[in-house]
Order: C-alpha cells, then sequence, then structure tokens
C-alpha cells in the first residue's frame, strides 16, 4: 500500500486558518496573488526543493532541506520568473525574462535569460550569458539543449556578433561559456545525445523558404536533406529517444480531406531525412508537450490535454510510478513533474476541477507520499466551484467542448463569454483565477474551445483560418451564448464578453458584429485592427518571415484582396456599430500586441460616440505577470461588470 504522511484531504486541514467557505466573499487581492508554490523541482540528490512564492507580496525562489525544513530565499522582483532546474545539487536555473531595448531595434522586446542562485553560499546570483561584444543579439539565451554528462556544463544556443548561431557550453558556476558546436545563420534547433553531443541541427531560411538538415561530420557537418518551398519548419526537434532514435513532433497537413491529423512525435531518420516511424500519436488530441530527463537529455515521455493534462511515460520507471501514484489519488489528476536521477523521490502535482494544484513528495523506498504545500492554501475545495467540462452543439451541427464555472443556486445568471487567447491555444480543467474569480462574485462563465483552438488537431484549427470576426470562430460563441440561454443557465439580458489577447479581439469583434448578444464587452490587451498589426509584427520579425505569412493565413486565408479582408474583420474600422459600453485594459509594457491598438480601439469607439474606457496599466506585461497587475485587472473587471451586469 502507498501510504501518505498526509492524506488528500486532511492536508487542506493545514490551511483551514486561511481558507475561505463558499459563500463569503473572497479578496480580489486572493485571487491576484502570485502562488505560494510553483514550479517545484527537486535536487539531484534528492535533499532539496526548489520552487518560487512570494514573501510580503515579493516574488521569491525558495530552496527548502527536506529532512531539516530549513529555507533559504532570493528576491526575484527585478525580472519575471518562468520556471526553475537544478543546476547540480548547488545550484538553481531561474529561466528569467524583462521587458527591455536592444541597439539598432525599433521598441521594446522581451529578452529571456538564465539566473543560477547558490544555495550553499546564501543564494548568491549570477546571470548566464549577459549580453556582450563577443554576443550578438539574442532575444532568448534561457533554452537548455541539454547537459554535458562529463562536466556538468549547459548546452545552450545563442548567436554571437556575425550573428551565426552556435552551442555553447555554459558553466552554471562560473558564468563562463565554450562554443561546443558552431551553427550557421540559419540555424534554428539544436539535438544533443546522452553525453551531450551534438546529433543533429536544423537550419532554416525565411528569405529562400529552405530546410536543411545537418549532422555533424569529423569537424564540420554533413547535409542530410536540402529543401526549398519550405513555408515554415517542417518539424521540430524533440530530442533523443532511449533507443537512440532521433523524435521530432511536427503537425502533418492531411492530403485526404476525408482524414485529419494530429501533433505527434516521430521518428527521423539521419541518414534519409525522412520521418520513420510514429512514436506517439494520441487518437484525438495533439501533443502538447514533450518530457525530457533533465540528466540524460533523453525523451522520457509525452503530454497531450483532453481535460487535464495527461502523460505517456516511455522510461518504464516512471510509468509504472504514475500508475501507482494514480491508484492512490482517484480524484485528482496527478502528475510526475520532477525527479532524481535514480527515479526513487518524484515530485507530484495533483489537480482538481475545484482547487489549485498541491504538490506532493513521491518516496518510492518509503512508498508514501508527503505533502509539500499548495499552490493557493487559501483557496480551498470547500471556497472554488468546479469547473465542468461540457459539450453542446452550435447551430451547424458542430460540437463543442467548454469549461462551464458557476454560482451555487439556480439559474439563470449573469454569464461571462471568456473565449481564450491565441487564437491556437485552448483551455483545459482544473484551477483558473480569472474564471473562478468571476463566479465568486455571482457570474456563470463559460469558456469554449472554439473552432481555430489548438489542441484538437489540423482540421479542427484549420477551421478557423480566415474565420476571424464574422466567420466560424465568433459564431461559435455567439451559438454558446444561445445554447446557455436555452439550457437556463444564462440570462438573456446579462450577457457579458470578455478576453485577453486574442480574446480581447473577439470580445472587440463581438461587439462590432453582434452588439445585440451582449450587455457589455471587455478587452484586455486586445487586437483590434488587424492591418495595424500586421504592420507591427513585420517591423519586429521581418517581411518574409514564415511567421507573418502564417498569421495573413489565419486571418484572411482564400481573400484575393488581403487588404480588404483585413479592414473587414477590424473592429476599429466597424465603431459605429458598437452600441454597448466597452472597458479596455492593457499594459504599457506589452511586447505582443502594443499598447497602441487599444488606443486605437478608444479613439474609434470615441469619435462614434460609443461608451469606451481604457485602463492603462503601468509596468503592466502581456501576460499579466505582476500579481499587482492582475488585481488591478480583476478590480476594474469587477466594477465594470457590476454596473452593467447588476440588476
Amino acid at each position: 500500500m502507498l501510504r501518505f504522511v498526509f492524506g488528500v484531504f486532511a492536508c487542506f486541514a493545514l490551511f483551514a486558518g486561511l481558507s475561505s467557505a463558499r459563500g463569503q466573499i473572497i479578496p480580489v487581492e486572493t485571487f491576484a496573488a502570485d502562488p505560494a508554490m510553483a514550479h517545484v523541482v527537486l535536487s539531484p540528490d534528492g535533499r532539496r526543493l526548489a520552487y518560487t512564492s512570494h514573501v510580503n507580496g515579493a516574488p521569491v525562489v525558495v530552496v527548502k532541506e527536506i529532512s531539516s525544513g530549513a529555507i533559504i530565499a532570493a528576491d526575484t522582483r527585478n525580472f519575471r520568473t518562468h520556471g526553475l532546474r537544478w543546476a547540480d545539487n548547488r545550484h538553481v536555473l531561474v529561466t528569467a525574462s524583462d521587458v527591455t531595448a536592444f541597439w539598432g531595434a525599433r521598441g521594446d522586446y522581451d529578452f529571456s535569460t538564465l539566473v543560477a542562485l547558490d544555495a550553499d553560499d546564501e543564494m548568491e546570483s549570477r546571470q548566464l550569458l549577459r549580453r556582450s561584444n563577443r554576443l550578438g543579439l539574442n532575444l532568448d539565451v534561457s533554452r537548455i539543449i541539454g547537459i554535458e554528462a562529463e562536466s556538468g556544463h549547459l548546452l545552450i544556443p545563442a548567436r554571437d556578433e556575425n550573428r551565426e548561431s552556435n552551442l555553447l557550453a555554459v558553466n552554471p558556476e562560473t558564468g563562463s561559456s565554450v562554443t561546443a558546436a558552431r551553427g550557421a545563420r540559419d540555424t534554428r534547433d539544436w539535438v544533443v545525445d546522452a553525453r551531450g553531443e551534438p546529433v543533429a541541427r536544423l537550419d532554416y531560411n525565411n528569405d529562400r523558404d529552405r530546410q536543411i538538415l545537418r549532422v555533424p561530420s569529423g569537424s564540420g557537418w554533413s547535409t542530410i536533406t536540402r529543401e526549398t518551398g519550405v513555408e515554415r519548419p517542417s518539424y521540430s526537434f524533440a530530442g533523443q529517444l532511449p533507443d537512440g532514435r532521433l523524435a521530432v513532433t511536427t503537425l502533418m497537413v492531411p492530403s485526404d480531406p476525408a482524414h485529419d491529423s494530429r501533433r505527434a512525435l516521430y521518428s527521423l531518420s539521419l541518414e534519409t531525412g525522412e520521418l520513420d516511424d510514429v512514436v506517439f500519436q494520441h487518437a484525438r488530441f495533439d501533443i502538447e508537450d514533450v518530457l525530457i530527463d533533465p540528466y540524460s537529455n533523453l525523451v522520457v515521455g509525452v503530454s497531450w490535454i483532453e481535460d487535464f493534462e495527461r502523460v505517456h511515460w516511455f522510461d518504464e520507471q516512471l510509468a509504472a510510478h504514475q500508475v501507482v501514484i494514480d491508484g492512490a489519488m482517484p480524484d485528482w489528476r496527478p502528475q510526475i513533474v520532477s525527479w532524481t536521477p535514480d527515479f526513487t523521490r518524484l515530485v507530484v502535482r495533483a489537480d482538481n476541477p475545484a482547487t489549485p494544484p498541491v504538490y506532493f513528495l513521491y518516496d518510492v523506498a518509503q512508498r508514501s507520499i508527503d505533502l509539500i504545500g499548495a499552490s493557493h492554501p487559501d483557496l480551498t475545495v470547500d471556497a472554488l466551484q468546479a469547473r465542468q467540462h461540457i459539450t453542446y452543439q452550435v447551430s451547424d451541427g458542430e460540437t463543442l467542448e467548454a469549461y462551464l464555472t458557476r454560482p451555487d443556486g439556480d439559474g439563470p445568471f449573469p454569464t461571462i463569454i471568456l473565449p481564450h487567447g491565441g487564437p491556437e491555444s485552448r483551455d483545459k480543467g482544473g484551477f483558473d483565477y480569472f474564471a473562478h474569480f468571476l463566479t465568486s462574485r455571482g457570474y456563470a462563465v463559460v469558456q469554449p474551445n472554439f473552432r481555430g483552438s489548438s489542441g484538437y488537431g489540423y482540421r479542427w484549427m484549420e477551421a478557423g483560418y480566415g474565420q476571424w470576426g464574422t466567420g466560424v470562430m465568433q459564431h461559435d460563441l455567439t451559438d454558446t451564448v444561445e445554447r446557455l440561454v436555452t439550457a437556463g443557465i444564462a440570462d438573456p439580458d446579462r450577457v457579458c464578453i470578455v478576453g485577453a489577447s486574442y480574446g480581447g479581439y473577439a470580445a472587440l469583434a463581438g461587439a462590432a458584429f453582434t452588439p445585440d448578444t451582449y450587455r457589455c464587452a471587455v478587452a484586455i490587451a486586445g487586437v483590434s485592427d488587424t492591418q495595424e498589426m500586421l504592420n507591427y509584427t513585420r517591423q519586429r520579425y521581418g517581411r518574409s518571415h514564415w511567421f507573418i505569412r502564417s498569421w495573413m493565413q489565419r486571418i484572411a486565408q482564400g481573400e484575393d484582396n488581403v487588404r480588404a479582408a483585413l479592414r473587414a474583420v477590424s473592429p476599429t474600422r466597424h465603431a459605429d456599430s458598437i452600441t454597448i459600453p466597452v472597458l479596455l485594459i492593457h499594459g504599457r509594457d506589452d511586447t505582443v500586441v502594443p499598447i497602441e491598438q487599444s488606443q486605437f480601439m478608444r479613439r474609434a469607439i470615441s469619435r462614434a460616440g460609443g461608451d469606451v474606457e481604457l485602463i492603462t496599466i503601468d509596468d503592466g506585461d502581456h501576460w499579466l505577470t505582476a500579481s499587482s497587475t492582475r488585481q488591478q485587472v480583476l478590480t476594474e473587471l469587477e466594477t465594470f461588470l457590476a454596473t452593467h451586469l447588476g440588476e
């Protein structure tokens, strides 16, 4: 039997003093707060845990001795933290980013790097691969391809002063680096073996639509395949499989309209450059992520999203441990997220439809699970409503999946339609601070995975191409409102559409093209003028970049006059049709959708005589990273919705 040192449900008693019973008003700052625990990783010797947390509102990285409980922390308020990893038993690597300007480049950019924290020296910090004359313009030097087995050095791709992308071996203790392998200006991807030796590299040229697969040959590289007319890289390196095969991921375009394809894991021949076998493909869903062992550099599993994230382990030990853990936690969705090299200690993250994540330490020898902590200990199972997975038919007979979170009691309720960003993204089950906050204020919240969403295969994603604004992507949202009204869940006179990023665009499109459906609209960091957004993206990526062609395909596929097509689906061009109140919220440090997009929209609605307000957030980024940003957004949203959806 697997012994729980703290039972899964008993563990919440530890937080009883902080929890809020359902029915009590939970403060905005509770939902906006940074997690008390996230990104939990285990040191290689299994003696320490590292995780992100916060102290008096300030973000920190914590290192905890498992045996004694002693902790040490480092203040990380000077950068955004996206993940943690142990380089060895002493150094914690922080994936960090900040908004910065580069000489010779227009505008601000997100720069990502690695910061090493020395857990044996009071968390002394050192930024790895600082910008220097030896390094060229790099927006991201945080990606670790693997580690060198002998030295323990990190293998990180970075461009030099000649704009050539090389693979650097970086000492996590000193920050010094040497070139482990030389690439070229077109080099986009690398893969290494268990020793840290390069196995292959992928070159791609945007101007020539040319893709080249190369393998090491003596002191240089041999070309395996050279393809032209490739509008974007046709696959991504995933890593090396335990049997030595090279694994890649790709979402292939089906040749037969009657069939579909899903993003899958394939083996790639390094002799012919051709895809060999399908290593893993789910029957319905795309692969979400490929899981790499941080010690051997090898592919050990893949994940996909059904209602929650699921994992298929290739490693037999991890697969066996997952079976044991699943059996011990039948009401949860546990996932192994970190482990020691011998797989004798593992960190488990457990999710639930009505509870934020909880972390456990599984000790294989002791056959026990210890509670590590909860991500939001003051939001427990008795405080939140479950997010329900639902399916329903829309007007053309297609079946949609969505997540519905509803207050206690009988409907109909004032309702929020909350489309996700992307749009090539999707919602999944589990804790969602945005949806749970709105439901705590008495609103039913529905999050549809409309056509154009990713995760459901090529055909579902392709169904959104050319369908922005007035096509099926928006029709799916309108039909969702009608289905909720018919089901007695939504009050037809009190429905608001709220979204961020693409979801913000969808909110503005709802206000412009179907204003009778909604009482109000809220766009957070939303696109309002697709032509201006295209111009902005060209400035940042270059006119020939494959991303530009891809973006145009998704908005204006099948249209002869692209400019006219972009104008036709831009809410700024249809502001005179907007008859409902609109709230715009945008961060000044948004490097994805510039704040000018919201300024364009405010100006257009104001000129048309409409009701509009723009809230600008100093230091706010696209992802609402800072808790202070989230608190301001939720506070403004609560006031706006109470005004327009109240009795």
